[in-house]
């Protein structure tokens, strides 16, 4: 069978693919870590320095409880701890299919798909969740975490 060749209208949508090939792996050990360590892995109690120093959360707190929730498919427990992660899953398993579809087929697939724009839309959800949940712990003392 003969590889479809279609151009992509992102430069970097090739190297994002190459990255996101990895990461699958990456994604399968850490899973796989999380499903049999995670509990004690979450409730290990590390103190995020930014919490400590600054009395504010960084954008990344709840980051791995939310992986860990996500891999025990407790879905809205994982939004709750960091949203940042479902949305770049999600980003993730998009573009991948859609990327694969387009390197394996002739017509299925959206040679156009704006890879760099998904990452810059997913930092700012993370910026904005930094900011709400900064707001609702340092203005009214309401943490989800």
């Amino acid at each position: 069978m003969e590889k479809a060749v279609r151009e992509f209208k992102d430069d970097s949508t090739e190297a994002w693919y190459v990255v996101g090939k990895i990461f699958i792996a990456l994604f399968a050990i850490a899973a796989i870590v999380f499903w049999f360590f995670g509990e004690k892995i979450t409730h290990g109690r590390i103190a995020c320095t930014m919490l400590l120093l600054l009395h504010m959360y960084c954008p990344g707190c709840g980051c791995t409880r939310a992986f860990n929730h996500l891999v025990h498919l407790r879905i809205w427990e994982s939004f709750l701890s960091n949203p940042f992660v479902l949305s770049s899953l999600a980003m993730y398993v998009v573009f991948m299919v859609n990327t694969f579809l387009c390197h394996h087929t002739k017509k299925i697939g959206f040679t156009g798909f704006p890879v760099t724009r998904l990452v810059y839309a997913d930092l700012i959800i993370l910026m904005i969740q930094w900011v709400i949940r900064n707001v609702l712990y340092v203005g009214f003392g309401l943490t989800v975490l």
